[in-house]
């Protein structure tokens, strides 16, 4: 009983200083250090959304940032030859992993071995080939002359990683991790693994809840055909008038 009374105290407290330590991070601002520029300083909720809307419940995204990731991702895929539907997934979730508040807050930096593994396996059937100008690995485009599939080109999960320009890291000790920053002590980073931030940490700490401004965007669509038709309608007038002078002036 008494045993049962200590592990009991032990895991309540280990608990309390968990949310404790993610109180704190979520009054932490984000990193700008990372690939993109965030438009929020710190973590939020983002709503109604649809391209890495797995991310968007610790986020240091906002919605010109997950419609440059969006546009991105289309333009690369408008691009490349046809990619198998797991690679196409993968790589979704690789591109959207910077919204994710972890890596934003840069808690976890790098991928995990685990996680490049799969990448690796997902699209190892897939063409690639090494950008010229930025010596980086790439998806195949519709214009390469050479492409290989990516077995052939490299042999593990690690190296695939690093080919794509993405950093490797194999700590991954939560417990510890949260130990020491619980006692304030210098920790690595942890790495990432592909799940989102708030299936690990739990949404004890309710974040401010920022939603797509659809109306917004409906209504600067609107004003811009209305532009465009009076563009067009002033276009016409000129023509006309024009032509009308010209006729006028054959004659004289």
């Amino acid at each position: 009983m008494l045993i049962q009374i200590i592990l009991l105290s032990v895991g309540y407290a280990q608990l309390e200083y968990v949310k404790e330590v993610m109180n704190l991070l979520a009054d932490q601002e984000c990193n700008f250090k990372n690939r993109i520029v965030y438009g929020q300083q710190k973590l939020h909720h983002l709503s109604g959304i649809y391209f890495c809307d797995s991310y968007a419940k610790r986020t240091c995204c906002s919605q010109q940032n997950l419609e440059e990731l969006k546009f991105k991702w289309y333009r690369e895929q408008q691009q490349a030859v046809e990619l198998t539907q797991q690679c196409q997934e993968i790589f979704i979730k690789t591109i959207c992993s910077d919204c994710d508040g972890d890596i934003g807050q840069q808690i976890r930096v790098g991928f995990c071995p685990k996680y490049c593994s799969q990448m690796y396996h997902a699209c190892q059937n897939d063409l690639f080939q090494y950008d010229e100008k930025t010596q980086k690995l790439r998806l195949c485009y519709q214009n390469d002359v050479f492409c290989s599939e990516l077995r052939n080109i490299v042999n593990s999960g690690d190296q695939f990683c690093t080919s794509l320009g993405y950093k490797v890291n194999s700590y991954s000790n939560i417990d510890e991790w949260l130990e020491n920053k619980y006692l304030n002590l210098s920790t690595n980073p942890l790495c990432w693994d592909g799940t989102p931030s708030h299936r690990i940490w739990g949404a004890d700490k309710k974040l401010p809840e920022t939603k797509v401004n659809t109306k917004s965007k409906k209504q600067h669509t609107k004003e811009e055909q209305q532009s465009n038709l009076g563009l067009w309608i002033f276009t016409v007038i000129v023509i006309i008038v024009v032509a009308y002078l010209a006729k006028i002036l054959s004659k004289k």
